[in-house]
């Protein structure tokens, strides 16, 4: 009697961990998917990857289900595009197989002294992102003047037209003001390295709801005839923030 009660205890068993396993593996398959290239080599992909670290820990997506494309040295909007399409992983797995599929890229207006793009490459990468099959499209996450517009929003709603300098010296002052100590050495050199750019994603993500909310009426301000290229400040990262949010 005892080994027959034994027996069907351990079937029990064995019957709820291949429900358990096909659970886990549904939920592995229901992850959605998405590939990001971006135009600068450290500040936003490290606080992408930041993001992608704490759903990896909190084990709500597996270690392939977000790719950041290794960067090329493109440092122009098309060029990215290109870097994005150019991937493939060692199992033959393309952008396309992806179901999101978003690149990164700031408006940078050319500068006198060097550095940034033209209006013309920035506007034939938000074109060429987008395909006659909609599955393929390539979302843009562009940010009018630089990625530094994300982290000043997470302070303010801003809606005048600002320079990128003067949007690194305001982010800057107010990091300083929350976290003296942390942000003590911090200036305009050194913001985009890896280690600050970690820093500043810790200090400001309980402030992203805000960034969200300011960037979504920043948008919206501009309605229908909205010009990425032209309009400064304005910005579609948050729309990408808020997929990822969603996966967890």
């Amino acid at each position: 009697m005892g080994r027959r009660g034994g027996d069907k205890i351990f079937q029990k068993e064995k019957e709820k961990k291949k429900i358990d396993f096909k659970r886990i593996t549904n939920n592995k398959n229901m992850v959605e998917d998405i590939i990001i290239a971006c135009e600068d080599s450290v500040s936003s992909p490290t606080y992408f990857k930041m993001i992608i670290e704490k759903l990896i820990e909190a084990k709500k997506i597996t270690q392939d289900s977000i790719v950041i494309v290794p960067h090329d040295s493109s440092t122009h909007p098309t060029g990215v595009l290109k870097n994005l399409k150019s991937y493939i992983n060692n199992y033959g797995k393309t952008y396309k197989k992806f179901k999101h599929k978003w690149i990164i890229i700031d408006r940078d207006i050319e500068m006198v002294k060097g550095g940034g793009h033209t209006a013309e490459d920035f506007n034939n990468a938000l074109k060429n992102a987008k395909s006659s099959k909609s599955n393929l499209n390539v979302e843009v996450a562009y940010i009018n003047d630089s990625f530094e517009l994300w982290y000043l929003l997470h302070f303010e709603y801003r809606n005048t037209a600002i320079s990128r300098d003067e949007i690194v010296k305001q982010v800057i002052k107010k990091l300083k003001n929350i976290e003296p100590h942390k942000f003590a050495k911090l200036n305009k050199d050194n913001i985009k390295q890896e280690s600050y750019t970690k820093h500043i994603f810790e200090t400001l993500k309980p402030l992203q709801s805000i960034a969200i909310q300011n960037a979504t009426k920043l948008l919206a301000s501009y309605g229908d005839n909205h010009n990425p290229e032209r309009d400064n400040p304005s910005t579609t990262i948050h729309l990408l923030v808020m997929i990822m949010n969603r996966l967890s």
